[in-house]
């Protein structure tokens, strides 16, 4: 391995866990970098072309982020590993719109095991837009199942894919998908942002460890 990459959409997520490996101490052989990708599916996918020929299979190539929940019980700053990028749509989810699910199909995520086990392991769903609605959140989980609501992983999970590139996530939980989403969002994105770099750093300072159990 030649570096750890962390990718987040927003400088506010990648603050902190900078704050927690700064007072680290790590082998001279490993070099991070820290890229800001921008919000939302195009935005992500946009920057990160740019800068996708600096990238290596060498790298462990890791983004970190906030998420909602669907389908499963909302405790603000919990910790989640993805399993599996997935490309969801509330448009298809209630019926009104349509795509073949052949064209974006599931992608696997670069899952590090030996993680806490209060760390699990849940597919991340990528729309488009924040899902603002109850009848939206009620129709994602059916359409989609129990998992991860997130503007920018699976855009960036398809990007990779072409280049041969893996990817590591892991998010913390700032609203349960549905009408209170965005107010949710305000009210525990500092926690979501604390505990998450308190997570990734407790994480990847067991250093090779960790690098051994990466699938």
């Amino acid at each position: 391995m030649s570096r750890i990459v962390f990718l987040a959409a927003i400088e506010a997520e990648l603050r902190p866990l900078k704050s927690h490996l700064n007072q680290q101490r790590f082998s001279e052989e490993i070099e991070t970098e820290f890229i800001e990708v921008g919000v939302g599916v195009i935005n992500s996918i946009c920057l990160l072309y740019k800068k996708i020929k600096s990238l290596s299979k060498l790298d462990w190539i890791i983004l970190i982020g906030t998420a909602g929940i669907i389908g499963k019980k909302f405790v603000p700053g919990k910790i989640y590993q993805a399993s599996v990028f997935r490309w969801g749509s509330v448009g298809i989810a209630l019926g009104v719109g349509y795509l073949p699910q052949s064209l974006y199909p599931d992608l696997p995520a670069r899952v590090v095991k030996d993680v806490p086990q209060d760390i699990e392991e849940i597919p991340v769903i990528t729309t488009p837009e924040i899902t603002s609605s109850e009848k939206g959140a009620s129709a994602l989980k059916k359409q989609y199942g129990p998992g991860l609501e997130n503007l920018e992983a699976y855009g960036i999970a398809r990007l990779f894919k072409s280049y041969n590139l893996s990817l590591s996530a892991f998010f913390s939980v700032t609203n349960q998908v549905g009408q209170e989403s965005h107010q949710q969002y305000l009210n525990y994105r500092e926690l979501a942002w604390k505990n998450l770099a308190k997570a990734v750093d407790n994480i990847i300072k067991q250093g090779g460890k960790v690098l051994n159990r990466i699938e």
